[in-house]
């Protein structure tokens, strides 16, 4: 039993045979139809064959039957004198040969016609008939022509054939009729019959095709459950899922194609897990360096992200110097180290004359950077990322790791990531600083501006912070720039600024005030030791003076503290008192101011010996 069920389902045939079987049963269904078909078919066309026959016989018997009668009335005018001229004789003649020609050539029509038997008996007595009777009426026509008279003698003859043609004819117009009328129903019944047989034969071959279909669709679905289950196992998210039918037939192909729609999904959800997991890296990436408002704390970021994307991959940042002629390290990998690059320059490395990532599998490879070549460790593969910035180059970001063990795709995207997003923040950082750095700074001599200093003043009030303030201006600066020019003039002022640079602490600043003043804000200072660093100033310009072999000139300083008041642009005012005094007395040297040098009023007005430049006290004020 469990044999008969498994032949019945078709299990273990391909959908080809299962096809090739039911094509052929089918076939055998549409011929059995179609016999049946055929037969209706053949017996309706009998039937209406056999009408059409009997029909066109009776049409001709219809045309004999006329012809005799225009034949006899040709012979009764002939006999009544009708033809009296010429013409009318030659009319009458022409008549009676033309409708004898006719009536003979239409009983031989019948004659050759297949016609049952009992017609054929009647056609062979009207053709007997029907001669005899042509010659005496064409005797006797010609002969009633010529002499009526005489053929009325010959008319009781002519009469007697006319007679026995005539009963003949009705005969065989009799059997027409009942022929006719027997053809009539057989096509009726013949018609009716095929169409039952039609009907059947329609309602036959639905339910057979149907019914072949059904099994047909019952084979198949029973074969294709277990690529169903592989499906939707597929489809709930098991990409592990697998058909193990995969037979050299339709249904091991198809088996074997969603094997491998499995295999290709796999990949590609593989892929996209790869991609969102580069561009989370990526979002997190930039977030992290967004909020690195520093080159240092930049580095901070990206050697964290260096530890993200592999904890033991050496990698390096090497960023070009101040003349971007040099390549130095800016940062390394935090456990792993720096991957070693020896590479001097920016254009010296292949992947910043490339402008895109390259990567190299083995260092002895002919094609391989030579830089990666006779390292301590051996062997080597390495990616090198170029480091940009609105098209300028600025370093490179190098990995290494064993020969033959070159960081797989996802690590290679989040270097690339890496090295795209570090040019990004250090670029957009240095053009920040630089642009606050111009901002705040003197073009010529490179010192903070007037604007830096009353900030940092402000910030050290505001803060209660003590500080000291000095007030330095060159000697006869004027006469400088009158005897030597205006160049000899910047350089006395680059000079100094040297100096000042030189002498003062890393938290002190030093800006150029106006001219050729300047002002020193020396943060946790007093006047005493502000005191101390103005001379250190005096001697160090003086050293500077003696070995650079430039002009000479002196300088002075005036000196106040926080001590004295706490408003900025009063100690402006002592230190500029206190350097008027300085000029006063000489020149070259340094004093300290006191509250008591100016006027309490607020009436005071700065000195504009040497001065040009003024500080504008009221803007101060309305600041503070």
């Amino acid at each position: 039993m469990g044999r008969f069920v498994q032949a019945i389902r078709l299990q273990g045939w391909s959908v080809g045979a299962r096809l090739l079987l039911i094509n052929g049963l089918l076939a055998v269904a549409l011929l059995f139809v179609g016999a049946i078909a055929w037969r209706a078919l053949s017996a309706q066309n009998r039937a209406m064959s056999e009408l059409a026959l009997i029909s066109k016989a009776a049409r001709y018997h219809q045309d004999a039957a006329t012809l005799q009668a225009e034949l006899r009335a040709d012979v009764n005018g002939a006999l009544a004198g009708r033809a009296g001229s010429a013409v009318e004789r030659t009319a009458l003649l022409d008549s009676l040969d033309e409708n004898s020609k006719e009536l003979r050539r239409d009983l031989l029509t019948l004659e050759k016609l297949d016609l049952p038997a009992d017609l054929v008996d009647t056609e062979a007595k009207v053709q007997t008939l029907a001669d005899l009777y042509l010659v005496r009426a064409t005797e006797l026509g010609r002969l009633a022509v010529r002499d009526p008279g005489m053929a009325t003698a010959l008319a009781p003859q002519f009469n007697d054939s006319l007679a026995a043609l005539n009963q003949a004819m009705d005969k065989q117009t009799q059997a027409f009729s009942t022929h006719i009328v027997e053809a009539n129903d057989d096509a009726t019944a013949a018609d009716a019959n095929a169409k039952k047989w039609l009907i059947t034969a329609f309602i036959l071959a639905n339910l057979v095709v149907g019914l072949l279909v059904e099994w047909l669709s019952r084979s198949i679905r029973s074969s294709l459950r277990g690529v169903r289950d592989v499906a939707q196992a597929l489809a709930t998210g098991d990409l592990t899922a697998r058909n193990g039918a995969t037979g050299p037939d339709e249904l091991g192909e198809l088996g074997s194609a969603v094997n491998h729609m499995a295999d290709n999904l796999r990949e590609v959800i593989g892929k996209l897990r790869a991609e969102a997991d580069r561009d989370a890296f990526g979002t997190q990436l930039v977030e992290a360096l967004e909020m690195a408002d520093t080159e240092e704390e930049a580095y901070g970021v990206l050697g964290r992200a260096m530890n993200v994307i592999s904890p033991d991959l050496p990698t390096e940042l090497l960023l070009a110097d101040s003349s971007r002629a040099h390549l130095e390290r800016a940062t390394a990998h935090p456990q792993a180290g720096a991957a070693g690059c020896t590479v001097d320059s920016p254009f010296s490395c292949m992947a910043v004359r490339r402008g895109s990532a390259v990567s190299f599998n083995d260092s002895e490879a002919l094609n391989a950077c030579s830089r990666l070549r006779d390292r301590p460790c051996g062997r080597i593969s390495a990616v090198c990322v170029p480091i940009s910035f609105m098209g300028r180059a600025l370093g490179v970001l190098h990995a290494a790791a064993p020969a033959g063990q070159l960081p797989d795709a996802r690590q290679i995207a989040q270097l690339t990531t890496l090295g795209l997003q570090a040019g990004a923040r250090i670029g957009t950082v240095r053009a920040f600083h630089s642009t606050q750095h111009r901002a705040a700074t003197d073009s010529l001599t490179g010192l903070h501006n007037r604007r830096s200093a009353e900030e940092r003043a402000r910030d050290l009030a505001a803060g209660g912070r003590p500080f000291a303030v000095v007030l330095a201006d060159l000697d006869h600066f004027k006469k400088l720039n009158d005897a030597r020019g205006h160049e000899a003039g910047d350089q006395a002022l680059r000079l100094f600024a040297d100096t000042l640079r030189a002498q003062l602490r890393e938290h002190d600043m030093a800006a150029r005030w106006g001219g050729e003043e300047f002002v020193l804000i020396l943060p946790n200072a007093n006047a005493k030791q502000a005191h101390e660093a103005a001379e250190r100033i005096r001697d160090g310009l003086a050293t500077s003076l003696l070995l650079g072999g430039s002009a000479t000139f002196t300088s002075s300083f005036g000196v106040a503290d926080s001590t004295m008041s706490p408003r900025f642009e009063k100690l402006l005012k002592i230190a500029d008192e206190a350097l008027y005094r300085a000029k006063d007395a000489g020149r070259d040297r340094v004093v300290i101011g006191a509250p008591q040098m100016i006027d309490e009023a607020d009436t005071y007005t700065r000195h504009v010996y040497e001065h040009p430049a003024s500080p504008n006290m009221k803007k101060l004020s309305a600041e503070r």
